[in-house]
């Protein structure tokens, strides 16, 4: 079947969408439930992207697609997952500020690394070669499937976090964010479930980040921007950081309207979608940030629906 109905531009903009829902329902579970502040969200995200490509492409590996994927994707996921592990180990007994700046301090780290071990990451110029695990015929019909695939990988992670809110681990989550001497006093492992917490969530963001390597086929450091945690951070904080839909409604409503209704709608000046449109798009999401918790700081669904969760929390 022809695809030549389809818009490229619309695919790649869809896919990113996708890609920052799942990063706000992971950073949702670190920062609406649990309270660990991550500024870092690009680096996480990046160490996985870095990892994969360069696995995928400096690695002469002993057999051919799938497996060379499914083994650099694993490897990276694992990279962020050590790192979060490591990150939250370091954070865990900071207060919000000192998280912020720890998480922030990491992604600085990984954008040192990329550009400065050019020998592996082809630093400032960039590193190629990256590519589907199958070949479907066209460019076209291969991005949309991976759109798919990306498309129920963040599916999957909105099932997870739906079903953290319903367990015993989520209700621990809940009062480690609520009141942690408290739950502490109680006998909770605190401590063990942030770390595990957030290195789960970590290696998911890495997970995402190898995802897009395969889409974009190149490696840049220009894409290790902290538009990526900016993005995740303003969807989640509209939606309301407290609720399972939050990240996915406001995302929709900051980085659809952005890269797909303005970009791919509205007609504007060719010039400004290489200028003027991410410039305005960055100063958009800070100022919504600061208007949404100034006005509204529960975010457009509001607080955590308690009556549930009592009732769940008495059921179980």
């Amino acid at each position: 079947m022809s695809l030549d109905w389809l818009d490229a531009f619309l695919v790649s903009g869809t896919f990113g969408v996708v890609e920052i829902v799942g990063l706000g329902l992971l950073l949702h579970l670190q920062v609406g439930l649990t309270r660990i502040a991550n500024f870092g969200v690009v680096g996480f995200w990046g160490l996985g992207l870095y990892t994969f490509g360069v696995l995928y492409v400096q690695v002469d590996w002993p057999f051919g697609e799938p497996w060379q994927f499914l083994f650099s994707a694993l490897a990276a996921s694992l990279a962020a997952a050590l790192a979060g592990l490591v990150v939250a180990w370091l954070i865990a007994d900071l207060d919000s500020d000192g998280a912020l700046v720890g998480t922030l301090g990491f992604s600085a780290i990984v954008l040192i690394l990329a550009t400065t071990q050019d020998q592996l990451t082809g630093g400032a110029l960039g590193l190629g070669g990256l590519g589907f695990p199958y070949d479907l015929g066209t460019t076209k019909a291969n991005e949309l499937l991976w759109l798919a695939l990306m498309t129920a990988l963040v599916g999957l992670i909105l099932g997870y976090v739906w079903w953290v809110h319903r367990t015993p681990y989520g209700r621990l989550l809940i009062a480690i964010g609520s009141n942690e001497p408290l739950a502490r006093s109680m006998g909770k492992h605190t401590t063990g479930a942030k770390l595990t917490l957030f290195a789960i969530t970590c290696g998911l963001m890495g997970l995402l980040g190898a995802m897009h390597g395969v889409m974009v086929r190149f490696l840049d450091i220009g894409s290790l921007d902290v538009g990526i945690t900016l993005a995740a951070l303003a969807g989640l904080i509209l939606g309301g950081t407290a609720r399972v839909w939050g990240a996915v409604i406001g995302v929709l409503l900051t980085v659809g309207l952005f890269d797909i209704v303005i970009q791919f709608y509205v007609p504007l000046p060719q010039e400004w979608f290489t200028q003027a449109i991410p410039v305005l798009r960055e100063a958009v999401f800070g100022a919504l940030l600061v208007v949404v918790l100034l006005f509204r700081p529960q975010g457009l669904l509001g607080q955590m629906r308690r009556s549930k969760l009592i009732r769940a929390m008495h059921d179980g």
